[in-house]
């Protein structure tokens, strides 16, 4: 008889910890001989040496596996991904061969594998990390302790944000970012854009990019909570659109965190409030920082930021992890 005949509680789900673990450690036997080459000490600085411009990486590319090797870091992928945020990163990939047609540039150069894996220290043996980066995509991972999974700081980036020609036409990697921001932008009245607007015209660039985690020290703009239930819930739908990169275990008690700090949020905006035009938004508290910039390529050339401004690098769960303190299982991003 099968346990569920028998009225046995269902086996519980596997740690989310401890699935990416088991999928790191798979892909480096994958790996083989070559595992060392894309594994560096947790404290290694490479670590923090982040950067979403086209360009080698240290680590191994995409480009660069066999089959096998591909499949196990796509299941590392899935390990830490929503499915949603596996789909986008690969889009944005994929997308470095619409752009190499719009460009007239080489494949090798806009090469949708030039995308390179990196692990930091030993999967499973507390911390350690793991990252996927290339042109226009960072993801960050971080397992301080059991139950505590960072993936700030995440880059994601499209060009052209809307396809121009071609068979995919008017295709749009990161719709929800820019359709749900407009949405809340001409939902504002005319005292909340007041208290919204930053400058008329677009920044020109995220602004806490590598190594200016500290940029944006206070937050600007409208506080979320002046703004009417309605617009609360545009703005929570906005949230999840970065969080939901990450698979639900980890992006639910992300976004308890970003509630918690919600009188704290600020919302702001440069440049007009229209499609089409170049433009810039942020969202700014104590556990949440999106930037959103799209100014180059005529209003055509995304750029966007989520970080956590208190635990990037898995920062605050390394400071509980080291001092022995129990609240690092279980409550963290």
């Amino acid at each position: 008889m099968t346990a569920a005949v028998l009225g046995a509680p269902p086996a519980r789900a596997e740690p989310v910890d401890t699935a990416i673990a088991a999928a790191a450690r798979a892909w480096q036997q994958a790996m083989g001989d070559r595992a060392p080459s894309a594994t560096f000490s947790f404290t290694d600085d490479e670590r923090f040496d982040w950067a979403y411009t086209p360009g080698y990486r240290k680590g191994v590319p995409i480009r660069d596996m066999t089959p096998p090797q591909r499949a196990a870091a796509a299941a590392l992928m899935r390990s830490t991904l929503s499915a949603p945020g596996v789909a986008k990163a690969e889009a944005i990939m994929a997308l470095e061969a619409v752009l190499a047609g719009v460009e007239g540039s080489s494949l090798d150069y806009r090469d949708p594998e030039k995308y390179f894996v990196s692990v930091f220290g030993v999967p499973g043996r507390h911390p350690w990390g793991w990252r996927l980066e290339g042109h226009h995509l960072s993801v960050n991972v971080t397992v301080a302790a059991p139950g505590a999974v960072s993936l700030t700081p995440v880059f994601l980036g499209t060009n052209p944000a809307e396809i121009p020609g071609g068979p995919r036409k008017g295709e749009r990697v990161q719709r929800d970012e820019y359709v749900l921001a407009l949405r809340l932008a001409r939902s504002l009245n005319e005292a909340q854009r007041a208290r919204t607007l930053l400058r008329e015209r677009s920044l020109g660039n995220v602004v806490a990019g590598p190594g200016r985690g500290d940029a944006l020290a206070t937050p600007e703009g409208l506080p979320a909570d002046a703004l009417s239930p309605p617009q609360q819930a545009l703005l929570t739908d906005l949230i999840r659109t970065y969080v939901g990169l990450a698979r639900d275990e980890i992006g639910r008690p992300y976004m308890d965190l970003v509630r918690a700090g919600w009188a704290d949020t600020r919302i702001a905006w440069a440049g007009p409030m229209a499609e089409g035009r170049a433009f810039y938004y942020r969202i700014h508290g104590p556990r949440i920082l999106i930037e959103f910039d799209n100014s180059q390529g005529g209003g055509n050339h995304i750029h966007s930021l989520w970080r956590d401004p208190a635990n990037d690098f898995g920062r605050d769960d390394l400071h509980r992890h080291y001092k022995g303190t129990p609240e690092v299982h279980g409550h963290r991003p």
